[in-house]
């Protein structure tokens, strides 16, 4: 008994698969016949609000996004310039700055007397011994 090696030799050129006499001849009627009866549907109106409706939330997007930046970015004060709360504010009011020079200028000059008081102080020691 001689075993075949390559089957698909043996296939070669023919085709393995077949279909009964007649089946394709009048397939589309009994395959139809077979599918129950739909009615015809009228197209659907659409009515104005379902056309509206996606502009609506839309426009309810943008108002709500307008609104959750203002309450995080904030408004100052009446100057009615936008800031971001959180960045550092790089501008500060003159009046802040002349408070802070005025007192920085006060700690200057009581710096300079003691320093100046101390140097007459060792200059009359020193003389005196």
């Amino acid at each position: 008994m001689k075993k075949e090696e390559n089957n698909l030799d043996r296939l070669k050129g023919t085709n393995p698969f077949t279909v009964p006499e007649g089946y394709m001849e009048g397939l589309t009627e009994r395959i139809m016949s077979q599918l129950p009866e739909k009615p015809e549907e009228r197209a659907k109106s659409i009515s104005w609000m379902d056309r509206v409706r996606p502009w609506l939330y839309m426009a309810a997007v943008f108002a709500g996004l307008g609104l959750f930046f203002k309450a995080i970015v904030g408004i100052n004060g009446s100057d009615g310039i936008a800031s971001d709360s959180l960045l550092v504010r790089m501008e500060v009011p003159t009046t802040t700055l002349d408070a802070i020079e005025a007192e920085e200028d006060e700690e200057y000059l009581e710096y300079l007397e003691a320093q100046y008081a101390n140097y007459l102080l060792d200059e009359e020691l020193s003389y005196s011994e």
